[in-house]
């Protein structure tokens, strides 16, 4: 069931996981056979991935968050940084200028209301046999007060997550599961009663699944993200024009 939020910006985020560089880097070795020169970025953050990605040629980044942005634009110039909403469809207009390769949208898309318009306007912008990447949070029976924290709207399962694409230009090239531990981590937090995503103990968590727990649920992902996983990872590709 979709969950009304309005949630935005940094009280949405746990602090710890901008340096979480063992998990950050886990979705990146995922992402990179798909990343090309031509980034954007699909909500800014804390800039997680900016600091990883090294290669890239040109980035973009674009959030509905004044001060997410502001603080961007203060720690790293070096990228192009857009106050827009990406499912309003007046963002094509502040984006078309920018040849798009690739668009990255992490932990995002679960924010927004109107997904649906969200996945149209990004793979709109998509150049031809470019990349979408989306990593969004699985499973609705997985919802609890953490996720009304930080603003999701819902959890997806693979078939709510594709039917977004129908009817657009697109192919699915990965769907797959990811990191089955931090999905049983997420169901016990369930019943702790969490007020706010950036406590100490959920830092802490962060902290010791970063340290001790990627490496194992990274070995156990092999064989479970076909059936479980905290989030699901979705890899599309833009099919040329007729």
């Amino acid at each position: 069931m979709q969950k009304e939020q309005n949630l935005t910006g940094f009280s949405t985020m746990s602090s710890a996981i901008e340096f979480a560089d063992n998990y950050n880097n886990w979705i990146l070795e995922i992402f990179k056979p798909y990343i090309k020169e031509n980034i954007l970025e699909i909500g800014t953050g804390q800039g997680n991935f900016k600091r990883y990605l090294t290669s890239i040629k040109n980035y973009i980044s674009l959030d509905i968050d004044s001060t997410v942005i502001e603080r961007a634009q203060q720690r790293d110039s070096r990228g192009q940084y857009i106050l827009a909403n990406i499912a309003d469809p007046t963002c094509l207009l502040q984006l078309q200028s920018f040849q798009v390769d690739t668009v990255l949208c992490t932990n995002v898309l679960e924010h927004i209301q109107d997904d649906r318009v969200a996945i149209e306007n990004m793979v709109e912008i998509l150049q031809d046999k470019g990349h979408l990447l989306l990593f969004v949070p699985a499973f609705p029976s997985l919802y609890s007060s953490m996720d009304r924290l930080a603003g999701h709207c819902r959890r997806y399962t693979k078939t709510s997550l594709v039917s977004l694409f129908q009817d657009t230009p697109t192919k699915v090239e990965k769907l797959e599961y990811f990191n089955p531990i931090g999905g049983l981590g997420w169901w016990v937090n369930k019943f702790f009663g969490h007020k706010n995503l950036d406590n100490t103990s959920i830092n802490q968590q962060i902290v010791i699944f970063d340290k001790y727990i990627v490496p194992i649920s990274k070995l156990s992902n092999w064989f479970a993200k076909s059936f479980f996983g905290q989030s699901l990872i979705c890899v599309i590709s833009k099919q040329a024009s007729q």
